[in-house]
């Protein structure tokens, strides 16, 4: 196993005093796994000059040594490896206290982070993440991508993951260079499937066509593997939605969330990687005492399903998916805390004043479940609930099972 050392020095301390210490510790560390680095930084002009020495993104796992205090903002700065994380601290020069303040810098950008205060707690996690290091690989590898601005009324959203973004502008270069034929090419299988084809007419599918390739295009340039959309300001602009491209992406196997939350998209990318299942971004429209209904206008294509606009707006693509009866989860995420319950899809709604894919959801203290979750948008998922709440809690979130 390969792993990057970093010392963390005060510019206040003399390192001098430290090489020591630094000394054994790198020599007993070699005994045991490959040692990179060892260097001694202060600040962040040392930490680009580290970085220009060793390419970190070639270890399996970080180990930053904070000797003293005062060295958190220079050694937060190896979060942009995203590589596991061991904070190692002792007793003196306010070692420790700095170990706790960067391990929890590190776990709210989904870092894998663990402080240790001994050789033998070192060599157990790093051993752990050895056998974990497919696992976190996938997990810390994934490349999400924002198209446009997250919708305003988000207004819990928080993320601390890097991600690519892609304004409006670009994409709207991309939608004008898809012919009309293309578009309808793209969609002419889907809407021969259809069960029904409401409110849409050809240009509005022709449309969606067209956003569903413009988006295709813009993750091969970029490299990524799922993305969310502002959608609403596409409205005014296009006169169209990207429900019906949503849902043949997720369809497909490619994660891709409305509304421009990426905390669903990470919690489709986590399906999706590692379960290899598609997600439903629902917002719930209501619920009793044993269930919950949740409703959106984009759902991935698993069932029959039928052709609507979109429900807001009345004009564009949406879809009213038949979701399948069965066993599944409801996952919320919002930063670093992930809520997950049991439910069962137990049948369909139909309401004309809700989303158009309507499902309904049993399950146990459904009002207790709404009280306590994160936020409004929940993802339904044919997974079971304590296998995901386990994996969550693998990969460094704050779990609660319902």
């Amino acid at each position: 196993m390969k792993v990057g050392v970093v010392f963390g020095v005060s510019e206040l301390a003399n390192p001098k005093a430290f090489e020591r210490k630094a000394s054994e510790f790198l020599t007993n560390l070699a005994g045991e796994f490959d040692v990179s680095g060892g260097f001694f930084i202060s600040t962040r002009e040392d930490f680009r000059e580290a970085k220009g020495e060793v390419n970190f993104n070639e270890v399996d796992a970080l180990i930053l040594y904070p000797l003293t205090g005062g060295t958190e903002g220079a050694l937060r700065e190896f979060s942009i490896y995203r590589r596991p994380v061991v904070i190692y601290g002792d007793p003196f020069n306010n070692s420790l206290a700095a170990g706790i303040e960067l391990r929890e810098y590190f776990r709210d950008r989904l870092i894998p982070a663990r402080l240790v205060k001994n050789p033998d707690e070192l060599k157990a996690v790093l051993l752990g993440y050895a056998e974990e290091m497919e696992l976190l690989n996938d997990f810390l590898s994934m490349r999400l991508g924002l198209i446009g601005r997250v919708s305003p009324w988000l207004i819990n959203e928080r993320f601390e993951l890097p991600y690519t973004r892609i304004s409006l502008r670009k994409f709207y270069d991309y939608y004008e260079k898809v012919g009309e034929d293309e578009g309808w090419n793209a969609v002419e299988e889907i809407v021969g499937r259809a069960v029904k084809i409401g409110e849409p007419g050809r240009e509005d599918l022709v449309k969606a066509g067209r956003i569903y390739l413009a988006i295709k295009r813009i993750l091969r340039h970029y490299r990524l593997d799922g993305f969310t959309i502002g959608c609403f300001d596409l409205i005014g602009k296009l006169r169209a939605t990207p429900c019906l491209a949503l849902a043949m992406f997720n369809a497909e196997g490619v994660p891709a969330a409305c509304e421009g939350e990426l905390n669903a998209l990470l919690g489709m990318m986590i399906v999706r990687r590692f379960f290899d299942e598609s997600a439903f971004m629902g917002n719930v429209a209501d619920y009793g005492e044993n269930h919950l209904i949740l409703a959106h206008c984009t759902a991935p294509l698993v069932g029959d399903y039928a052709l609507r606009s979109h429900f807001e707006s009345g004009i564009g693509v949406g879809v009213e998916v038949s979701l399948p009866k069965g066993r599944a989860s409801l996952l919320k995420i919002r930063g670093r805390k992930a809520v997950v319950a049991h439910v069962e899809v137990s049948g369909l709604e139909h309401n004309d004043f809700r989303c158009r894919t309507q499902v309904r959801l049993r399950m146990e203290d459904a009002g207790e479940f709404v009280e306590g979750t994160l936020g409004n948008h929940h993802l339904l998922a044919y997974v079971e609930a304590e296998e995901l709440a386990e994996l969550l809690s693998d990969l460094g979130f704050e779990v609660m099972l319902y």
